[in-house]
């Protein structure tokens, strides 16, 4: 004779049932949520390093290089090597009494920051972007216009057009977020950096000189120096800063090398 169930029975029968079934939702959904991690993971592992140059194939890839790292990363100093100069006069915003204004830029010279720094040194792009100027063609000023122009910015400080004479050599970058790089006072461009040329960040585009200087009209090649300049629209870095400013907001400006 069947011996009858009783009904506790039954809820424990349910009780076990669901707890299966619990067991077997959770651990499809940690199966599920591993699977996302490894393909995460992996997707990390082939993207390319911040500051690395997007892969390139065929003849003449190091020559055009894809956007390097954009200054979100940091620029790079423009003499590998070099740290901030260490006198304030050669920060952007420091006085420039002969022009009756202020620099509105860095200027590395040899002895000031941390490098070596000669005529002819090999200057790099600080960040990813595209040639906007190229003064290939740059013909130093003569003595009798370098005098002239010495004297007139002395007694009415410099306007934009010669400013941009006192720069001397000059090759301009706008990076991949919209500023604009300025390297003044150039010996020479590197050969194939044209405007309009595309370069990545740490790729030689020009070489320490002093045109533009008095040293530079009278045929020497003494005192060289990189001018250096970081622009966002109508504004110069450093632009209303004490050189302590400067500092501090130029340690999240540049990232090395």
């Amino acid at each position: 004779m069947l011996r009858r169930v009783r009904p506790g029975w039954y809820v424990l029968l349910a009780l076990v049932a669901y707890a299966l079934v619990v067991t077997l939702m959770l651990r499809a959904s940690q199966a599920q949520v591993r699977d996302m991690r490894m393909a995460q993971a992996g997707a990390q592992q082939s993207a390319p390093a911040p500051g690395a140059p997007a892969a390139a194939s065929g003849e003449g890839a190091s020559a055009t290089g894809a956007l390097a790292a954009t200054p979100a990363d940091g620029l790079w100093f423009p003499l590998p090597g070099a740290h901030l100069p260490s006198d304030d006069a050669n920060l952007p915003g420091a006085p420039r009494d002969y022009r009756n204004g202020m620099s509105q830029g860095f200027d590395f010279y040899d002895g000031d920051c941390a490098i070596p720094v000669s005529f002819g040194t090999p200057v790099i792009a600080a960040a990813g972007g595209e040639v906007v100027r190229a003064d290939t063609a740059y013909v130093e000023m003569d003595e009798t216009t370098w005098t002239q122009l010495l004297s007139t910015v002395a007694r009415d400080g410099a306007d934009a057009g010669q400013l941009d004479r006192l720069r001397g050599r000059q090759l301009w970058i706008r990076t991949t977020d919209g500023r604009v790089l300025r390297y003044g006072f150039l010996s020479g461009i590197r050969e194939g950096v044209t405007q309009g040329r595309k370069v990545y960040r740490g790729e030689v585009i020009g070489f320490v000189g002093n045109s533009g200087t008095g040293d530079g009209v009278a045929g020497s090649t003494r005192n060289p120096r990189l001018h250096f300049e970081v622009w966002q629209g109508d504004t110069f870095f450093g632009e209303g800063l004490t050189p302590d400013d400067v500092r501090l907001q130029a340690s999240s400006l540049f990232s090395g090398p």
